[in-house]
């Protein structure tokens, strides 16, 4: 696709979905996400990004991601009228282009960044926020008393005190 086109169909792409979110109108809102899903799918294909080339994955992620993040933007300011079910399932459903293309460029992209040696990432820091992420996310999904959470929270704490040191480079 030429650099010329990208700033006007990227224009289009993200005023499609929000407006007829804007002003409530389910109809208009179909009609420009059945757009956006169009011109994703048809630079998907004429791309092909299956063809094991990651720059060429990368660049249809981008118009693919967004037709999805119009659409979501679409969904949130609906959200001020009144809960429309009817958006968001439209939106999940024509955001698949951009989950399978998201999918083919972590196949090839993730082999190469996940290793042992990412754990040393700033001198041990990222293990330590890894350990309290997935502190956090557990607390969050599965504990709900304060008290439950206090030493939950603190031993994931001292985990990641640990696992800062641990791979702290000498």
């Amino acid at each position: 696709m030429k650099a010329s086109y990208t700033l006007p169909l990227s224009i289009l792409m993200i005023v499609l979905p929000i407006i007829p979110g804007l002003v409530d109108s389910f109809i208009a809102f179909l009609v420009g996400a059945l757009i956006d899903f169009i011109v994703a799918v048809y630079v998907l294909i004429s791309e092909k990004p299956w063809a094991n080339d990651i720059k060429t994955a990368i660049s249809t992620l981008y118009f693919t991601a967004l037709s999805t993040f119009a659409d979501v933007a679409g969904v949130f300011f609906v959200m001020a009228y009144q809960d429309e079910y009817k958006f968001a399932i439209v939106t999940l459903t024509l955001s698949i282009p951009f989950i399978y293309n998201l999918f083919l460029v972590l196949k090839s992209v993730l082999p190469n960044i996940i290793k042992r040696d990412i754990l040393y990432v700033g001198n041990g820091f990222f293990a330590f926020i890894l350990v309290l992420i997935i502190g956090a996310i557990i607390g969050r999904a599965f504990i709900t008393n304060f008290y439950a959470l206090l030493p939950l929270y603190t031993g994931f704490l001292i985990l990641a005190i640990i696992a800062l040191f641990y791979f702290r480079k000498k």
